[in-house]
């Protein structure tokens, strides 16, 4: 996971949204759906990978939209 990506967890139960080499979470609460979908969402934005870990920190998912960045670009 590189730094400026966006990493979806669980922890303690509770699943958050965080950028990647962030301690402090910018999403937390309602479930892992909810926590997917913000995540993927601010991905898609920065043109940034969206990494969704498992509770027990194996990857569960990984998507790279860097594609967008440069879409917009054009």
């Amino acid at each position: 996971m590189a730094v400026g990506d966006v990493e979806t967890y669980c922890e303690n139960g509770i699943w958050k949204t965080r950028w990647c080499g962030s301690t402090k979470p910018f999403s937390t609460g309602g479930g892992k759906q909810r926590q997917v979908s913000r995540g993927a969402t601010v991905a898609q934005w920065y043109g940034v990978d969206h990494i969704v870990t498992n509770p027990d920190g194996t990857i569960a998912e990984h998507n790279s939209y860097h594609y967008r960045r440069q879409d917009l670009a054009s």
